[in-house]
């Protein structure tokens, strides 16, 4: 068995075991108040989603490394790694590195748009870390070890569409419950208050094209990697 596959294998059950740590960890309620109170509680971030996200992919690979195939030859593929590329290609890869990326952007430029200074107290640095950058690692490291095949061009940017136009969705929706409820104009992110409602779908709008965009990378790493030329083809 190629060490890479065990590799594969090791990576997916560690990212899995970090993932599950990292949604069990306790939240007290009378300390985060409304984040985990008002309408989605923590289901209305997208970094939990996506790490609920991720580690379905995990276990995914996971199970293909028993029962599945890990091969570049379209005709030999399982449908277990057929599933697993598709995953990887139109949610796993696309939303993890939109997580990782647009959390410390904005993090960098002014932290109270998305993790007040406060947090610090009640959240552990590493479960911070395992949130916002192990699956951007994660995804990264994955790519050199499994053969990925990407579906085509159609198929893979409707499901990152659908992915991001219901997650766009959730939000209005939320925001609309917040309003119907406590009679407050508050959105799920704190960076939101401060737009105007064009500014705020212009937002929206970059973010679904900044994840069409890392579609689109994350073909063209899976392309070009070195040394693991892997002959995809593309419609």
């Amino acid at each position: 068995m190629p060490i890479r596959t065990v590799l594969g294998l090791i990576l997916s059950i560690f990212v899995t075991g970090a993932i599950i740590w990292a949604c069990s960890f306790e939240i007290q309620p009378r300390k985060m108040g409304e984040s985990v109170t008002a309408p989605g509680r923590e289901y209305k971030f997208l970094t939990v989603l996506n790490l609920h996200l991720q580690a379905i992919y995990y276990i995914i690979c996971i199970i293909n490394f028993f029962f599945g195939t890990d091969t570049l030859e379209s005709e030999k593929r399982s449908f277990l790694q057929r599933l697993r590329d598709l995953f990887f290609a139109s949610a796993a890869f696309p939303i993890g590195m939109f997580v990782c990326i647009a959390f410390w952007g904005l993090y960098h430029v002014d932290r109270e748009f998305v993790y007040p200074k406060e947090l610090d107290a009640l959240f552990p640095s590493v479960l911070n870390h395992i949130m916002h950058t192990l699956p951007g690692i994660a995804l990264c490291l994955e790519n050199l070890v499994h053969y990925h095949r990407y579906p085509s061009r159609l198929l893979g940017l409707s499901l990152v569409i659908i992915i991001f136009v219901a997650y766009i969705t959730w939000v209005h929706y939320l925001h609309r419950i917040h309003w119907l409820t406590f009679r407050e104009n508050v959105w799920v992110y704190p960076i939101l208050n401060e737009l105007s409602s064009t500014y705020r779908g212009l937002f929206f709008l970059g973010s679904a094209l900044f994840g069409i965009g890392l579609y689109f990378i994350g073909e063209m790493y899976t392309l070009f990697l070195p040394n693991l030329q892997t002959d995809r083809t593309t419609e």
